[in-house]
Protein backbone atom coordinates (compact mmCIF):
# COMPACT_ATOMS: atom_id res chain seq x y z
CA UNK A 1 0.00 0.00 0.00
CA UNK A 2 1.62 3.25 -0.96
CA UNK A 3 1.79 5.96 1.73
CA UNK A 4 -0.42 8.29 -0.67
CA UNK A 5 -3.64 6.00 -0.11
CA UNK A 6 -3.74 6.68 3.47
CA UNK A 7 -4.83 10.01 4.14
CA UNK A 8 -6.91 12.04 6.92
CA UNK A 9 -9.02 15.00 7.03
CA UNK A 10 -6.38 16.92 9.52
CA UNK A 11 -5.72 19.88 7.71
CA UNK A 12 -3.71 21.19 4.96
CA UNK A 13 -1.46 24.34 5.18
CA UNK A 14 -3.10 25.33 8.24
CA UNK A 15 -6.28 24.24 8.09
CA UNK A 16 -6.82 21.53 10.89
CA UNK A 17 -9.51 19.14 10.93
CA UNK A 18 -12.24 20.24 14.04
CA UNK A 19 -13.45 16.87 14.85
CA UNK A 20 -13.22 15.19 17.94
CA UNK A 21 -9.83 12.43 18.99
CA UNK A 22 -12.71 9.84 18.41
CA UNK A 23 -14.49 11.17 15.46
CA UNK A 24 -10.92 11.13 14.07
CA UNK A 25 -9.93 7.68 14.77
CA UNK A 26 -12.92 6.19 13.56
CA UNK A 27 -12.01 7.43 10.10
CA UNK A 28 -9.52 5.79 10.08
CA UNK A 29 -11.56 2.70 11.13
CA UNK A 30 -13.86 3.30 8.47
CA UNK A 31 -11.16 2.71 5.89
CA UNK A 32 -10.79 -1.30 6.90
CA UNK A 33 -14.83 -1.51 7.10
CA UNK A 34 -14.53 -4.98 5.61
CA UNK A 35 -12.44 -6.03 8.16
CA UNK A 36 -15.10 -5.30 10.61
CA UNK A 37 -17.69 -6.51 8.84
CA UNK A 38 -15.42 -10.01 9.14
CA UNK A 39 -15.31 -9.40 12.90
CA UNK A 40 -18.91 -8.47 13.82
CA UNK A 41 -19.74 -11.66 12.04
CA UNK A 42 -17.68 -13.24 14.51
CA UNK A 43 -18.50 -11.48 17.76
CA UNK A 44 -21.86 -12.43 16.50
CA UNK A 45 -21.28 -16.22 16.25
CA UNK A 46 -19.17 -16.02 19.61
CA UNK A 47 -22.36 -14.41 21.12
CA UNK A 48 -24.76 -17.11 20.57
CA UNK A 49 -21.93 -19.84 21.72
CA UNK A 50 -22.27 -18.43 24.92
CA UNK A 51 -25.74 -17.77 25.16
CA UNK A 52 -25.56 -21.79 24.12
CA UNK A 53 -23.37 -22.78 26.51
CA UNK A 54 -25.63 -21.28 29.06
CA UNK A 55 -28.66 -23.32 28.11
CA UNK A 56 -26.32 -26.41 27.92
CA UNK A 57 -24.83 -26.14 31.09
CA UNK A 58 -28.81 -25.85 32.70
CA UNK A 59 -29.71 -28.62 30.57
CA UNK A 60 -27.03 -31.53 31.50
CA UNK A 61 -27.81 -30.30 34.54
CA UNK A 62 -31.31 -31.09 34.99
CA UNK A 63 -31.01 -33.81 33.00
CA UNK A 64 -28.40 -35.67 35.73
CA UNK A 65 -30.42 -34.41 38.66
CA UNK A 66 -33.50 -36.29 36.74
CA UNK A 67 -31.14 -39.05 35.87
CA UNK A 68 -31.77 -39.56 32.26
CA UNK A 69 -29.30 -41.45 30.50
CA UNK A 70 -30.72 -41.42 27.13
CA UNK A 71 -30.62 -37.38 26.68
CA UNK A 72 -27.24 -37.07 28.56
CA UNK A 73 -25.97 -39.23 25.35
CA UNK A 74 -27.36 -36.76 22.93
CA UNK A 75 -26.19 -33.75 25.21
CA UNK A 76 -22.56 -35.05 25.21
CA UNK A 77 -22.11 -35.34 21.69
CA UNK A 78 -24.21 -31.37 21.74
CA UNK A 79 -21.44 -30.54 23.91
CA UNK A 80 -18.54 -31.43 21.73
CA UNK A 81 -19.96 -29.79 18.73
CA UNK A 82 -19.99 -26.61 20.48
CA UNK A 83 -16.59 -27.20 22.11
CA UNK A 84 -15.74 -27.77 18.06
CA UNK A 85 -17.47 -24.50 17.15
CA UNK A 86 -15.96 -22.22 20.03
CA UNK A 87 -12.69 -23.29 19.25
CA UNK A 88 -12.95 -21.95 15.61
CA UNK A 89 -14.77 -18.40 16.53
CA UNK A 90 -12.50 -18.00 19.31
CA UNK A 91 -9.27 -18.72 16.33
CA UNK A 92 -10.58 -16.34 13.85
CA UNK A 93 -11.57 -13.66 16.74
CA UNK A 94 -8.04 -13.38 17.51
CA UNK A 95 -6.83 -14.00 14.25
CA UNK A 96 -8.95 -10.89 12.62
CA UNK A 97 -8.14 -8.63 15.99
CA UNK A 98 -4.59 -9.25 15.48
CA UNK A 99 -5.00 -8.37 11.85
CA UNK A 100 -7.35 -4.85 12.20
CA UNK A 101 -5.04 -3.65 15.13
CA UNK A 102 -1.46 -4.37 12.69
CA UNK A 103 -3.00 -3.02 9.55
CA UNK A 104 -4.61 0.01 11.58
CA UNK A 105 -0.88 0.87 13.02
CA UNK A 106 1.06 0.54 9.63
CA UNK A 107 -2.16 2.93 8.17
CA UNK A 108 -0.92 5.62 10.69
CA UNK A 109 2.57 4.64 10.96
CA UNK A 110 2.89 5.32 7.21
CA UNK A 111 -0.04 8.10 7.48
CA UNK A 112 2.04 10.34 10.13
CA UNK A 113 5.28 9.81 8.71
CA UNK A 114 4.08 11.00 5.45
CA UNK A 115 2.65 14.07 7.15
CA UNK A 116 6.08 14.70 8.96
CA UNK A 117 8.14 14.25 5.48
CA UNK A 118 6.06 17.40 4.29
CA UNK A 119 6.05 19.39 7.73
CA UNK A 120 8.48 22.66 7.18
CA UNK A 121 11.61 22.72 8.95
CA UNK A 122 10.60 25.30 11.14
CA UNK A 123 8.79 22.70 12.60
CA UNK A 124 11.37 20.54 13.26
CA UNK A 125 13.51 23.20 14.80
CA UNK A 126 11.18 23.28 17.64
CA UNK A 127 10.48 19.61 18.21
CA UNK A 128 13.13 16.63 19.60
CA UNK A 129 13.42 14.16 16.89
CA UNK A 130 13.36 11.54 19.67
CA UNK A 131 10.11 13.11 20.88
CA UNK A 132 8.89 12.50 17.47
CA UNK A 133 9.80 9.10 17.14
CA UNK A 134 7.57 8.35 19.85
CA UNK A 135 4.69 9.34 18.30
CA UNK A 136 5.66 6.51 15.55
CA UNK A 137 5.78 4.26 18.11
CA UNK A 138 4.80 3.64 21.51
CA UNK A 139 1.64 6.11 20.97
CA UNK A 140 1.02 3.95 17.50
CA UNK A 141 1.07 1.04 19.53
CA UNK A 142 -1.08 2.05 22.13
CA UNK A 143 -3.66 2.76 19.16
CA UNK A 144 -3.34 -0.24 17.52
CA UNK A 145 -4.23 -2.35 20.88
CA UNK A 146 -7.39 -0.04 21.00
CA UNK A 147 -8.67 -0.26 17.76
CA UNK A 148 -8.07 -3.73 17.99
CA UNK A 149 -9.37 -6.00 21.04
CA UNK A 150 -10.09 -3.47 23.16
CA UNK A 151 -13.11 -1.55 20.56
CA UNK A 152 -14.23 -5.07 19.87
CA UNK A 153 -14.35 -5.56 23.80
CA UNK A 154 -16.54 -2.80 24.47
CA UNK A 155 -18.92 -3.62 21.82
CA UNK A 156 -19.20 -6.85 22.19
CA UNK A 157 -19.64 -6.58 26.31
CA UNK A 158 -22.82 -4.33 26.17
CA UNK A 159 -24.49 -6.50 23.00
CA UNK A 160 -24.01 -9.35 25.39
CA UNK A 161 -25.29 -8.01 28.44
CA UNK A 162 -28.27 -7.28 26.87
CA UNK A 163 -29.04 -10.54 24.80
CA UNK A 164 -27.72 -12.56 28.56
CA UNK A 165 -30.02 -10.60 30.00
CA UNK A 166 -33.48 -11.47 27.76
CA UNK A 167 -32.05 -14.85 28.63
CA UNK A 168 -32.35 -14.07 32.28
CA UNK A 169 -35.68 -12.83 32.15
CA UNK A 170 -36.81 -15.79 30.39
CA UNK A 171 -35.01 -17.46 32.91
CA UNK A 172 -36.58 -16.36 36.13
CA UNK A 173 -37.62 -12.82 35.35
CA UNK A 174 -37.95 -11.56 39.19
CA UNK A 175 -34.47 -12.24 39.92
CA UNK A 176 -33.07 -10.99 36.66
CA UNK A 177 -34.85 -7.44 37.30
CA UNK A 178 -33.20 -7.56 40.49
CA UNK A 179 -29.31 -8.28 39.55
CA UNK A 180 -30.44 -6.20 36.70
CA UNK A 181 -30.83 -2.81 38.63
CA UNK A 182 -26.82 -3.45 40.63
CA UNK A 183 -24.77 -3.86 37.43
CA UNK A 184 -25.23 -0.15 35.84
CA UNK A 185 -23.62 1.46 38.87
CA UNK A 186 -20.45 0.62 37.66
CA UNK A 187 -21.01 3.34 35.05
CA UNK A 188 -20.87 5.97 36.98
CA UNK A 189 -17.16 4.81 38.02
CA UNK A 190 -15.79 4.80 34.50
CA UNK A 191 -17.36 8.13 34.25
CA UNK A 192 -15.81 9.36 37.19
CA UNK A 193 -12.24 7.82 35.88
CA UNK A 194 -12.34 8.34 32.80
CA UNK A 195 -11.35 11.63 32.36
CA UNK A 196 -8.35 11.24 35.05
CA UNK A 197 -6.97 8.39 33.29
CA UNK A 198 -6.73 9.69 30.23
CA UNK A 199 -5.53 13.34 31.12
CA UNK A 200 -2.83 10.60 33.30
CA UNK A 201 -2.02 8.95 29.60
CA UNK A 202 -1.03 11.36 27.79
CA UNK A 203 1.50 12.93 30.16
CA UNK A 204 2.80 9.64 30.66
CA UNK A 205 3.56 9.71 26.95
CA UNK A 206 4.75 12.94 26.50
CA UNK A 207 7.25 12.02 29.90
CA UNK A 208 8.21 8.88 27.53
CA UNK A 209 9.19 11.22 24.56
CA UNK A 210 11.25 13.82 26.57
CA UNK A 211 13.05 10.63 28.21
CA UNK A 212 13.34 9.17 24.07
CA UNK A 213 14.84 12.38 23.08
CA UNK A 214 17.36 12.77 25.80
CA UNK A 215 18.46 8.81 25.27
CA UNK A 216 19.01 9.57 21.69
CA UNK A 217 21.24 12.43 22.39
CA UNK A 218 22.94 10.43 24.67
CA UNK A 219 23.71 7.61 22.79
CA UNK A 220 24.30 9.00 19.88
CA UNK A 221 27.16 11.35 21.38
CA UNK A 222 28.38 8.41 23.36
CA UNK A 223 32.30 9.88 21.93
CA UNK A 224 31.55 13.46 23.75
CA UNK A 225 30.04 11.59 26.90
CA UNK A 226 33.27 9.80 27.71
CA UNK A 227 35.35 12.75 26.59
CA UNK A 228 33.88 14.67 29.18
CA UNK A 229 33.27 12.44 31.32
CA UNK A 230 29.47 13.63 31.62
CA UNK A 231 28.33 9.48 32.45
CA UNK A 232 27.12 10.63 36.21
CA UNK A 233 25.60 13.88 34.87
CA UNK A 234 23.64 12.21 32.41
CA UNK A 235 23.07 9.09 34.84
CA UNK A 236 21.25 11.37 36.87
CA UNK A 237 19.14 13.07 34.32
CA UNK A 238 17.72 9.94 33.37
CA UNK A 239 17.05 8.70 36.89
CA UNK A 240 15.18 11.81 37.08
CA UNK A 241 13.50 11.18 33.76
CA UNK A 242 12.63 8.35 35.11
CA UNK A 243 11.69 8.88 38.45
CA UNK A 244 8.68 11.55 36.58
CA UNK A 245 7.13 8.64 34.78
CA UNK A 246 7.21 6.05 37.13
CA UNK A 247 5.34 8.74 39.76
CA UNK A 248 2.86 9.17 36.78
CA UNK A 249 2.39 5.21 35.41
CA UNK A 250 1.85 4.49 39.60
CA UNK A 251 -0.52 6.86 39.47
CA UNK A 252 -2.41 5.36 36.49
CA UNK A 253 -2.27 2.24 38.34
CA UNK A 254 -3.87 3.80 41.55
CA UNK A 255 -6.23 5.52 39.60
CA UNK A 256 -6.99 1.51 37.85
CA UNK A 257 -6.72 0.19 40.51
CA UNK A 258 -9.12 2.18 42.67
CA UNK A 259 -11.72 1.78 39.25
CA UNK A 260 -11.20 -2.13 39.18
CA UNK A 261 -12.18 -2.25 42.76
CA UNK A 262 -14.85 -0.56 43.20
CA UNK A 263 -16.43 -2.36 39.63
CA UNK A 264 -15.49 -5.54 41.20
CA UNK A 265 -16.89 -4.98 44.36
CA UNK A 266 -20.53 -4.26 43.16
CA UNK A 267 -19.81 -7.05 40.29
CA UNK A 268 -19.43 -9.75 43.18
CA UNK A 269 -21.73 -8.11 45.41
CA UNK A 270 -24.38 -9.03 42.56
CA UNK A 271 -23.48 -12.27 42.11
CA UNK A 272 -23.81 -13.00 45.95
CA UNK A 273 -27.32 -11.70 45.78
CA UNK A 274 -28.01 -13.80 43.00
CA UNK A 275 -26.59 -16.95 44.46
CA UNK A 276 -28.79 -16.16 48.13
CA UNK A 277 -31.98 -15.52 46.19
CA UNK A 278 -31.69 -18.33 43.31
CA UNK A 279 -31.04 -21.29 46.50
CA UNK A 280 -34.35 -19.43 48.09
CA UNK A 281 -35.78 -19.76 44.60
CA UNK A 282 -35.12 -23.43 44.71
CA UNK A 283 -35.99 -24.41 47.70
CA UNK A 284 -39.40 -23.02 47.08
CA UNK A 285 -39.29 -24.73 43.95
CA UNK A 286 -39.67 -21.69 41.98
CA UNK A 287 -36.27 -22.71 39.65
CA UNK A 288 -34.37 -25.74 38.83
CA UNK A 289 -30.77 -26.47 39.52
CA UNK A 290 -29.91 -26.15 36.28
CA UNK A 291 -31.68 -22.98 35.73
CA UNK A 292 -29.84 -21.78 39.15
CA UNK A 293 -26.59 -22.89 37.14
CA UNK A 294 -27.49 -21.23 33.82
CA UNK A 295 -28.51 -17.91 35.67
CA UNK A 296 -24.85 -17.53 37.48
CA UNK A 297 -23.13 -18.33 34.01
CA UNK A 298 -25.54 -15.63 31.89
CA UNK A 299 -24.89 -13.30 35.13
CA UNK A 300 -21.44 -12.52 34.53
CA UNK A 301 -21.98 -11.72 31.22
CA UNK A 302 -24.58 -9.63 31.95
CA UNK A 303 -22.05 -7.98 35.10
CA UNK A 304 -18.52 -8.71 33.01
CA UNK A 305 -19.92 -5.22 30.53
CA UNK A 306 -20.36 -3.44 33.63
CA UNK A 307 -17.28 -4.20 35.74
CA UNK A 308 -14.82 -5.36 33.11
CA UNK A 309 -15.71 -1.99 31.20
CA UNK A 310 -13.61 0.15 33.58
CA UNK A 311 -10.89 -1.22 33.15
CA UNK A 312 -11.39 -1.38 28.87
CA UNK A 313 -12.80 2.48 29.15
CA UNK A 314 -9.51 2.64 30.66
CA UNK A 315 -6.93 1.71 28.06
CA UNK A 316 -9.37 3.43 25.95
CA UNK A 317 -8.45 6.52 27.69
CA UNK A 318 -5.11 5.96 27.65
CA UNK A 319 -4.85 4.81 23.76
CA UNK A 320 -6.96 8.50 23.06
CA UNK A 321 -4.20 10.49 25.23
CA UNK A 322 -2.01 9.19 22.22
CA UNK A 323 -3.63 10.02 19.79
CA UNK A 324 -4.25 13.13 20.68
CA UNK A 325 -0.36 13.69 20.57
CA UNK A 326 -0.31 11.92 17.27
CA UNK A 327 -2.68 14.29 16.28
CA UNK A 328 -0.63 17.09 17.24
CA UNK A 329 1.99 16.26 14.28
CA UNK A 330 -1.21 15.47 11.85
CA UNK A 331 -2.73 18.65 12.49
CA UNK A 332 0.47 20.74 11.66
CA UNK A 333 0.53 23.45 8.85
CA UNK A 334 2.57 20.97 5.84
CA UNK A 335 4.98 22.68 2.57
CA UNK A 336 3.02 20.30 0.37
CA UNK A 337 -0.26 18.66 -0.41
CA UNK A 338 1.85 15.68 -2.02
CA UNK A 339 5.17 13.99 -1.21
CA UNK A 340 8.24 15.46 -3.98
CA UNK A 341 9.29 13.26 -6.78
CA UNK A 342 12.90 11.75 -5.45
CA UNK A 343 15.05 14.34 -7.66
CA UNK A 344 16.18 12.96 -11.46
CA UNK A 345 18.48 15.17 -14.12
CA UNK A 346 16.83 18.01 -15.13
CA UNK A 347 18.53 19.26 -18.21
CA UNK A 348 15.41 22.11 -19.06
CA UNK A 349 16.30 23.43 -15.73
CA UNK A 350 18.54 26.79 -16.93
CA UNK A 351 19.70 29.05 -14.38
CA UNK A 352 19.88 32.82 -15.43
CA UNK A 353 19.92 35.35 -12.55
CA UNK A 354 19.22 35.05 -8.52
CA UNK A 355 17.74 38.23 -7.16
CA UNK A 356 17.20 39.11 -3.83
CA UNK A 357 15.67 42.66 -3.01
CA UNK A 358 14.94 43.80 0.44
CA UNK A 359 14.79 40.36 1.92
CA UNK A 360 14.42 40.00 5.74
CA UNK A 361 13.80 37.05 7.84
CA UNK A 362 13.25 36.57 11.49
CA UNK A 363 11.74 33.60 14.08
CA UNK A 364 8.90 33.85 15.85
CA UNK A 365 10.76 34.89 18.85
CA UNK A 366 11.36 38.40 17.07
CA UNK A 367 15.27 37.52 16.87
CA UNK A 368 16.56 38.96 13.22
CA UNK A 369 18.54 36.65 11.01
CA UNK A 370 18.24 38.84 7.62
CA UNK A 371 17.58 42.37 7.23
CA UNK A 372 17.20 43.99 4.18
CA UNK A 373 19.18 41.78 1.84
CA UNK A 374 19.91 42.53 -1.95
CA UNK A 375 22.10 41.94 -4.46
CA UNK A 376 22.15 40.01 -7.74
CA UNK A 377 24.10 36.65 -9.04
CA UNK A 378 24.56 35.93 -12.44
CA UNK A 379 24.83 32.94 -13.97
CA UNK A 380 28.49 30.92 -13.79
CA UNK A 381 29.51 33.37 -11.28
CA UNK A 382 30.91 31.82 -7.76
CA UNK A 383 29.57 33.74 -5.15
CA UNK A 384 32.00 33.67 -1.34
CA UNK A 385 29.89 34.38 1.32
CA UNK A 386 32.03 35.77 4.25
CA UNK A 387 31.51 37.15 7.79
CA UNK A 388 31.64 36.35 11.52
CA UNK A 389 29.64 33.89 13.28
CA UNK A 390 25.85 34.38 13.53
CA UNK A 391 25.98 36.79 10.30
CA UNK A 392 23.31 34.76 8.84
CA UNK A 393 25.29 32.92 6.05
CA UNK A 394 23.36 29.32 6.75
CA UNK A 395 20.13 31.40 7.08
CA UNK A 396 20.57 32.27 4.05
CA UNK A 397 21.32 29.13 2.35
CA UNK A 398 17.84 27.57 3.70
CA UNK A 399 15.95 30.73 2.61
CA UNK A 400 17.06 29.99 -0.70
CA UNK A 401 16.27 26.19 -0.64
CA UNK A 402 12.64 27.52 0.64
CA UNK A 403 13.04 25.84 4.21
CA UNK A 404 12.25 28.65 5.47
CA UNK A 405 9.72 31.42 4.22
CA UNK A 406 10.67 35.37 4.19
CA UNK A 407 9.44 37.62 6.37
CA UNK A 408 10.09 40.74 4.20
CA UNK A 409 10.96 41.43 0.39
CA UNK A 410 10.96 38.43 -2.12
CA UNK A 411 13.58 35.64 -3.87
CA UNK A 412 13.54 35.82 -7.64
CA UNK A 413 15.08 33.07 -9.74
CA UNK A 414 15.13 33.96 -12.83
CA UNK A 415 12.97 36.99 -12.80
CA UNK A 416 9.82 35.28 -10.57
CA UNK A 417 8.91 35.14 -7.27
CA UNK A 418 10.13 32.17 -5.48
CA UNK A 419 6.95 32.46 -3.41
CA UNK A 420 5.14 31.50 -6.50
CA UNK A 421 7.22 28.48 -7.58
CA UNK A 422 6.39 24.66 -6.21
CA UNK A 423 8.75 23.83 -3.92
CA UNK A 424 9.52 20.82 -5.75
CA UNK A 425 10.65 23.09 -9.10
CA UNK A 426 12.49 25.93 -6.58
CA UNK A 427 14.93 22.90 -5.16
CA UNK A 428 15.52 21.27 -7.97
CA UNK A 429 17.53 24.20 -9.35
CA UNK A 430 20.19 23.69 -6.21
CA UNK A 431 22.59 20.89 -4.87
CA UNK A 432 23.67 21.58 -1.15
CA UNK A 433 26.55 20.32 0.86
CA UNK A 434 25.66 21.16 4.47
CA UNK A 435 27.27 22.83 7.29
CA UNK A 436 26.90 19.18 9.23
CA UNK A 437 27.50 16.27 7.05
CA UNK A 438 24.51 14.04 7.45
CA UNK A 439 24.92 10.72 5.38
CA UNK A 440 21.98 8.30 6.24
CA UNK A 441 22.31 4.13 6.96
CA UNK A 442 22.93 2.10 4.12
CA UNK A 443 25.41 1.87 1.95
CA UNK A 444 28.17 4.28 0.06
CA UNK A 445 25.97 3.60 -3.41
CA UNK A 446 22.87 4.70 -1.59
CA UNK A 447 24.51 7.98 -0.25
CA UNK A 448 25.72 8.90 -3.12
CA UNK A 449 22.74 8.14 -5.15
CA UNK A 450 20.54 10.50 -2.97
CA UNK A 451 21.70 12.94 -5.24
CA UNK A 452 19.84 11.47 -8.24
CA UNK A 453 16.94 9.03 -7.97
CA UNK A 454 17.55 8.09 -11.63
CA UNK A 455 21.73 7.99 -11.72
CA UNK A 456 23.70 4.54 -13.12
CA UNK A 457 26.54 3.38 -11.73
CA UNK A 458 28.85 4.53 -13.90
CA UNK A 459 27.56 7.97 -12.93
CA UNK A 460 27.74 7.34 -9.05
CA UNK A 461 31.12 5.84 -9.56
CA UNK A 462 32.37 9.09 -11.63
CA UNK A 463 30.44 11.50 -8.77
CA UNK A 464 32.85 9.40 -6.10
CA UNK A 465 35.95 10.37 -8.51
CA UNK A 466 35.32 13.52 -8.75
CA UNK A 467 35.04 14.19 -5.05
CA UNK A 468 38.27 12.42 -4.36
CA UNK A 469 35.92 9.53 -2.63
CA UNK A 470 36.29 6.45 -4.85
CA UNK A 471 39.85 5.14 -3.51
CA UNK A 472 39.10 4.83 -0.10
CA UNK A 473 35.57 3.14 -1.11
CA UNK A 474 37.17 0.76 -3.55
CA UNK A 475 39.45 -0.14 -0.97
CA UNK A 476 36.87 -1.97 1.53
CA UNK A 477 35.93 -5.20 0.33
CA UNK A 478 32.05 -4.57 -0.76
CA UNK A 479 33.19 -1.51 -2.53
CA UNK A 480 29.94 0.89 -3.28
CA UNK A 481 27.92 -1.89 -1.45
CA UNK A 482 29.72 -1.10 2.25
CA UNK A 483 27.77 0.04 4.90
CA UNK A 484 28.79 3.15 6.58
CA UNK A 485 26.69 2.56 9.64
CA UNK A 486 24.53 5.60 11.59
CA UNK A 487 24.88 8.68 10.33
CA UNK A 488 27.95 7.00 8.46
CA UNK A 489 30.08 6.20 11.84
CA UNK A 490 32.23 4.32 10.25
CA UNK A 491 34.00 6.63 8.47
CA UNK A 492 36.37 9.90 9.21
CA UNK A 493 35.05 13.62 9.14
CA UNK A 494 37.06 13.55 6.10
CA UNK A 495 35.39 10.88 4.65
CA UNK A 496 31.88 11.48 5.18
CA UNK A 497 32.07 15.44 3.79
CA UNK A 498 33.46 13.65 0.43
CA UNK A 499 30.64 11.14 0.52
CA UNK A 500 28.56 14.04 0.53
CA UNK A 501 30.14 16.07 -1.89
CA UNK A 502 29.56 13.15 -4.18
CA UNK A 503 26.08 13.38 -3.49
CA UNK A 504 25.79 17.28 -4.43
CA UNK A 505 27.87 16.45 -7.59
CA UNK A 506 25.52 13.96 -8.66
CA UNK A 507 22.65 16.00 -8.55
CA UNK A 508 23.92 18.14 -11.22
CA UNK A 509 21.84 21.25 -10.40
CA UNK A 510 22.16 24.72 -11.96
CA UNK A 511 23.18 25.99 -8.44
CA UNK A 512 25.74 24.64 -5.67
CA UNK A 513 25.36 25.54 -2.00
CA UNK A 514 28.25 24.72 -0.40
CA UNK A 515 27.97 25.54 3.03
CA UNK A 516 31.65 25.31 4.20
CA UNK A 517 32.20 22.31 2.57
CA UNK A 518 35.88 21.51 2.48
CA UNK A 519 36.27 22.35 6.45
CA UNK A 520 36.86 18.99 6.85
CA UNK A 521 39.59 18.56 4.47
CA UNK A 522 42.92 18.64 4.76
CA UNK A 523 45.08 21.29 1.91
CA UNK A 524 45.86 18.31 -0.36
CA UNK A 525 42.34 17.45 -0.76
CA UNK A 526 40.78 20.35 -0.74
CA UNK A 527 42.72 21.04 -4.03
CA UNK A 528 42.00 17.66 -5.49
CA UNK A 529 38.13 18.91 -4.77
CA UNK A 530 38.45 21.97 -5.92
CA UNK A 531 39.90 21.50 -9.43
CA UNK A 532 36.61 18.80 -9.71
CA UNK A 533 34.39 21.95 -8.24
CA UNK A 534 35.79 24.26 -11.19
CA UNK A 535 34.80 21.69 -14.04
CA UNK A 536 31.59 21.32 -12.28
CA UNK A 537 31.09 25.17 -12.29
CA UNK A 538 31.64 25.66 -15.80
CA UNK A 539 28.21 27.92 -16.74
CA UNK A 540 26.79 27.08 -13.29
CA UNK A 541 26.18 29.43 -10.20
CA UNK A 542 28.09 28.46 -6.80
CA UNK A 543 27.75 29.99 -3.62
CA UNK A 544 30.26 29.03 -1.19
CA UNK A 545 30.31 29.86 2.76
CA UNK A 546 34.09 30.56 3.05
CA UNK A 547 36.76 29.47 5.03
CA UNK A 548 39.73 29.11 3.30
CA UNK A 549 41.79 32.04 1.41
CA UNK A 550 41.67 29.61 -1.99
CA UNK A 551 38.13 30.05 -2.05
CA UNK A 552 37.53 33.97 -1.72
CA UNK A 553 40.77 34.63 -4.19
CA UNK A 554 39.17 32.37 -6.60
CA UNK A 555 35.41 33.99 -6.23
CA UNK A 556 33.95 36.12 -8.62
CA UNK A 557 32.38 38.17 -6.05
CA UNK A 558 32.32 37.85 -2.27
CA UNK A 559 29.83 39.38 0.17
CA UNK A 560 30.47 40.63 3.41
CA UNK A 561 27.65 39.57 5.89
CA UNK A 562 27.03 41.33 9.26
CA UNK A 563 24.28 40.51 11.60
CA UNK A 564 21.99 39.57 9.12
CA UNK A 565 23.41 42.43 6.56
CA UNK A 566 25.22 42.66 3.16
CA UNK A 567 28.22 44.86 4.67
CA UNK A 568 30.26 45.05 1.94
CA UNK A 569 30.40 43.20 -1.68
CA UNK A 570 33.35 43.27 -4.11
CA UNK A 571 36.30 40.81 -5.30
CA UNK A 572 39.50 39.90 -2.70
CA UNK A 573 41.71 42.85 -3.58
CA UNK A 574 38.92 45.79 -3.72
CA UNK A 575 37.50 44.74 -0.11
CA UNK A 576 41.15 44.36 1.27
CA UNK A 577 41.74 47.94 -0.23
CA UNK A 578 38.09 49.07 1.32
CA UNK A 579 39.84 48.63 5.13
CA UNK A 580 36.16 47.53 6.27
CA UNK A 581 34.90 44.30 8.02
CA UNK A 582 36.75 41.91 5.45
CA UNK A 583 39.89 43.36 5.59
CA UNK A 584 39.70 42.65 9.37
CA UNK A 585 38.40 39.11 8.91
CA UNK A 586 41.18 38.64 6.55
CA UNK A 587 43.69 39.28 9.15
CA UNK A 588 41.81 37.50 11.86
CA UNK A 589 41.31 34.29 9.69
CA UNK A 590 42.78 34.54 6.59
CA UNK A 591 46.27 36.23 6.40
CA UNK A 592 47.52 32.79 8.76
CA UNK A 593 46.49 30.73 5.66
CA UNK A 594 47.93 33.30 3.41
CA UNK A 595 51.71 33.04 5.13
CA UNK A 596 51.23 29.29 5.62
CA UNK A 597 50.88 28.95 1.68
CA UNK A 598 53.44 31.51 0.47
Amino acid sequence: MKANSVSLDHGVRGHPAKNSTAAKLAGIVSRRWLSYVGLFVVMALGIGLDLGLAWYMMQITDTAVLKEKKAFIDLIVIGLCILLLSVTVNFFDSYLKSKVSNTLRNDLRIMTFHHMLRLPSSYFDKSHSGELLTRLTSDNQAIGQALGNTLMMLIRSPVMAVFSFIYLLSIYWPLAVVCGFIGPLTLLVGKVFGKALRENGKNVQDLVGKSTGFLQDVLSGNAVVKAFQLEQKFYGKYKAYSGRILARETKAGTLNATMQAASNGIGVSSFIIAFVLGAYFVINGKMTIGALIAFIQLLNHVTWPFTGLAGLWGSLQNALGSADRIFEVLEQRVEHTRLPESAANKEDERFVTLELDGLGFGYDDGKKMIENLSFTVEAGQMIALVGPSGAGKTTLFKLLLGLYRPTSGQIRLNGQATASMGLDRLRGFFSLVPQETYLFSGTFRENIADGRADATDEEILAAAKHAHAYDFIMKLPEGLDTEIGERGVKLSGGQKQRIAIARALLRNAPVLLLDEATAALDNKSEHLIQSALEKLMTGRTTFVIAHRLSTVQRADRILVMDNGQLAESGTHDELLAAKGLYSRLYHMQFKTQAEELG
